[in-house]
């Protein structure tokens, strides 16, 4: 006679359970495994997406940087040049606006400014933040340079005290850049060389209101003291 062993259902139920853990861990692991992989190269991904941004914004030309420049600045003052032996009153000497009437004055340098707002959401004379721009050449000759501090676009550069603590009243544009103009100059970054203004006086000028920029600078490229091309960058912005 054979004998049989019954199987106790229990027991297989037990064991079919824990292959089952077993294969659900595996899988688990497996799953961990493809979600930590995924958002490290996620989190890579996201690094190198935000230094290209940043590489992108100073690799724009002169026009893509001016229009960020004016969303962010609610204010613009021009001003002759950044010889500072042309000064008057240790101060560089603002650029009228345009009238119609006068030849248009240029000058070399652009300052944008952003002011605190009033109630009503109108700038006041209080500056909070800085762009600036200069010029140096003339324009007989393409070796001129366009610079712009801070040397990352879009940043600014803050007022920390743009209150002038003896007389109560907020600091002038041109008595900002006369303050920090070692810091403004030194620390600018290159914008496009090989330029030469269309004006003697620079390539900045107002057109017809403060809040109306305009720009124009020829970029020359040489080779063996050859000008092979010559292209005219003209840019103009109104700002808000």
């Amino acid at each position: 006679m054979h004998s049989f062993q019954k199987t106790n259902p229990r027991t297989r139920f037990a064991a079919m359970t824990l292959v089952e853990i077993m294969v659900a861990m595996a899988i688990g692991v497996v799953i961990i495994g493809a979600a930590t992989w995924f958002t490290v190269e996620g989190t890579k991904a996201s690094l190198r997406a935000m230094a290209n941004v940043e590489n992108g914004i100073q690799q724009w030309g002169l026009n893509t940087k001016l229009q960020i420049d004016s969303k962010i600045a609610n204010g613009a003052t021009i001003f002759a040049s950044a010889d500072t032996s042309t000064w008057v009153g240790g101060l560089p000497v603002e650029v009228p606006v345009d009238n119609g009437v006068a030849p248009l004055e240029r000058g070399k340098i652009l300052v944008l400014t952003k002011s605190q707002l009033d109630s009503a959401g109108n700038p006041t004379a209080i500056i909070t933040n800085m762009i600036f721009y200069y010029y140096t050449g003339g324009s007989l000759a393409a070796t001129g340079t366009l610079k712009r501090y801070p040397p990352k676009a879009p940043d600014t550069y803050p007022i920390s005290t743009p209150i002038d603590p003896g007389t109560g009243q907020p600091y002038t544009v041109a008595q900002l850049v006369s303050q920090s103009f070692s810091t403004l100059t030194g620390d600018a970054a290159l914008v496009q060389d090989n330029l030469a203004s269309i004006a003697t006086k620079g390539p900045f000028a107002h057109l017809g209101s403060t809040k109306n920029v305009s720009i124009a600078l020829v970029r020359e490229e040489t080779s063996g003291g050859t000008v092979k091309s010559s292209n005219l960058t003209e840019v103009s912005f109104n700002l808000r």
